[in-house]
């Protein structure tokens, strides 16, 4: 698939390479509501909030994961998914935070070099002008992940055959939205999503691999936001 940005070899749903690319007031979460208690961190910081390949190959139980790509820019992929319940698919998609006032992303994918990938990452940070902002991100995604669990989707392509892939049920635990979902056909791969919020920042993460992810995001993205309390 020629492209112009590289995000993956098997990974189409999640991580593909594209050419350019709200209801009610939601109660905010546990999570959100932590985020007061710890100073807002520069847009200049966001590099530093990333993992290392060594702590992503750590998390992953892989030794040959290295960074394959690192963007300053959403990802817009919406174009991709038919179905709008499911954008928020894609980490860090344009879609999704359009309207949330967010200021600044770092947006990173780690993969096994060789043409050859059996896991995969997609890291990313986003910045808001306050905890507040970003409490209410998180509070808004709340209210709409449930809208695209325990159901089918459908990823399209003009170069290649539609994917489908299931997701399952949607996790709220410990202030951190996470659901996995599985991509149908010869090829299973799965791929678990998870995004939470510290102080003005939203981490939000996808780990894929050919098994059981387990939550594998969900401890990504955990490792990242307690680098942000540190900060």
């Amino acid at each position: 698939m020629a492209h112009n940005e590289r995000i993956g070899r098997h990974l189409i749903a999640f991580a593909i390479l594209l050419t350019g690319c709200s209801g009610g007031t939601p109660a905010v979460s546990s999570s959100a509501e932590l985020t007061t208690t710890t100073p807002s961190v520069a847009a200049a910081a966001l590099d530093e909030l990333l993992l290392s390949a060594a702590e992503v190959n750590t998390a992953m139980g892989t030794r040959s994961m290295t960074v394959a790509g690192t963007w300053t820019t959403m990802l817009d992929a919406s174009s991709h998914i038919p179905d709008k319940d499911c954008v928020f698919a894609y980490p860090a998609d344009n879609s999704v935070y359009v309207v949330s006032n967010w200021t600044a992303v770092r947006r990173q994918i780690l993969d096994q070099p060789g043409g050859h990938s059996t896991h995969e990452v997609t890291q990313a940070v986003v910045s808001f002008p306050s905890a507040e902002d970003a409490a209410r991100f998180f509070a808004s995604s709340a209210e709409h992940w449930p809208a695209c669990a325990n159901r089918q989707y459908r990823h399209t392509s003009p170069d290649d055959p539609d994917v489908v892939w299931s997701a399952g049920p949607l996790a709220d635990a410990d202030g951190t939205l996470s659901v996995t979902d599985t991509r149908q056909g010869t090829k299973t791969w799965a791929c678990q999503r998870a995004l939470t919020v510290n102080s003005n920042i939203a981490v939000d993460i996808a780990a894929c691999v050919p098994g059981n992810p387990a939550d594998i995001a969900v401890n990504i993205a955990h490792q990242i936001a307690a680098k942000v309390a540190r900060q």
